[in-house]
């Protein structure tokens, strides 16, 4: 499922297309494209409509993928990880490739992340999420994606105090 916003004129709004003008860095646009659990016709978003390096875009359709931070030709590529536990089960991650442009974010994840999906909700009611350019929107993300580990890592920990005290 691929998510479209934009920031222009003041406002920001959902659309179901990308204007190529919009790439741009001088359209005065800031554009943001979230894939959630990505198929072959989003890969070709991000090698046909971005032009994004086909390293990078492996990367981004691979299941796993380290954290690193690479520079490219006109953007960072960069991939996070988000913690998700169950108690009683998996304590495992997810990870988020994020592709940061001078006025564009893409995020790629396979569809679990909380972060993104509360950011998602907000961004067409709140214009400065977009307005404020795509590094504060990358700073939102991360930021919502690192205060989840404290409280992941303590649900653990009780866990782990529960199987120690048995």
């Amino acid at each position: 499922m691929t998510s479209i916003f934009v920031h222009r004129n003041g406002r920001s709004e959902q659309v179901t297309s990308i204007d190529s003008g919009w790439l741009d860095p001088a359209s005065g646009v800031t554009l943001w494209v979230d894939i959630a659990a990505p198929s072959v016709p989003e890969s070709l978003l991000l090698s046909d409509t971005f032009r994004f390096h086909p390293l990078s875009v492996e990367d981004a359709m691979s299941a796993l993928e380290f954290p690193k931070v690479e520079a490219y030709n006109g953007y960072l590529y960069v991939v996070l990880h988000g913690l998700d536990y169950t108690k009683g089960e998996d304590f495992g991650t997810h990870d988020i490739d994020f592709f940061l442009g001078r006025n564009f974010l893409v995020t790629v994840h396979d569809g679990n992340s909380r972060s993104i999906q509360e950011i998602r909700d907000y961004c067409p009611r709140n214009h400065t999420i977009l307005g404020d350019g795509p590094v504060a929107l990358f700073h939102r993300i991360v930021d919502r994606l690192v205060d989840r580990y404290l409280p992941e890592v303590e649900e653990f920990e009780d866990w782990m105090d529960e199987i120690e005290g048995a």
